[in-house]
């Protein structure tokens, strides 16, 4: 889940954290190898689309679910089958998020990934494309590119088209991803989110002080977002949700 302390600074230091804002901030913590944080975050989308009025501003934040695989990636079939064991498990866990992914439009298509990707690059290109307001869409590219195309999200070549595909300059997606010139930054970051106590994703943080993890269904982040609107300031989370 998240600590205390990441509850009060929504993870980022005081001076990232502009308290004046006007839009709600949500801080989203994510890998784009989980395919629930991709159902997370178009759950979020369909509950601001019900409060328009809403204005709200979206901050993403990297984590690594495996860390430890390697820069190239590993073959999906060995991963999955270390990971999650036997094959009945494995098929039933996939065909609930290829259900879950028809109601989001998600097309879901597990079947067309190779290789189970080290997501640091990747996490790296969101810093760049956050500098250009442009995280969100970027976001939406690589859980898209990953979980319906089977693209290789953690291979430079791959990321660079995507990042070309959201409008990002060429010579900083250079800078990215062949000098690493936000290696520093993205790692420092991770140190962060780990600080905050985040263990699960995804992971929200509405408000700087309201958190919770898990794809949650929309109805249950429309009553946050209603007790937020209503007072602000008041514990807006209800007392139970489901972690994914």
């Amino acid at each position: 889940m998240v600590s205390e302390t990441g509850r009060r600074t929504g993870i980022l230091s005081s001076s990232q954290a502009d308290p004046q804002e006007e839009a709600l901030r949500i801080d989203l913590v994510s890998d784009f190898a989980c395919p629930w944080c991709y159902v997370g975050r178009r759950r979020l989308a369909a509950a601001l689309a019900e409060r328009p009025a809403l204005p709200a501003e979206i901050h993403w934040h990297p984590f690594e679910l495996n860390p430890d695989i390697p820069a190239g990636g590993v073959a999906r079939e060995r991963w999955w089958r270390e990971r999650f064991g036997s094959p009945e498990r494995l098929a039933g866990m996939l065909g609930q998020l290829v259900a879950v992914g028809l109601d989001l439009d998600i097309d879901f298509d597990f079947t067309a990934i190779e290789v189970q990707p080290n997501t640091r690059l990747a996490h790296e290109l969101m810093h760049l494309a956050a500098r250009h307001a442009r995280a969100d869409e970027l976001a939406e590219t690589l859980f898209a590119a990953h979980f319906a195309r089977g693209k290789p999200i953690g291979d430079p070549e791959t990321l660079a088209a995507l990042a070309r595909g959201c409008g990002l300059p060429q010579d900083e997606i250079e800078a990215t991803l062949a000098r690493r010139d936000d290696a520093a930054t993205v790692a420092d970051h991770l140190q962060q989110v780990r600080e905050a106590g985040v263990t699960s994703v995804p992971t929200f943080i509405l408000d700087g002080r309201h958190a919770f993890s898990g794809a949650q269904e929309p109805e249950f982040l429309l009553q946050v977002l209603d007790r937020l609107a209503a007072a602000p300031g008041e514990a807006a989370v209800p007392s139970v949700s489901q972690d994914r």
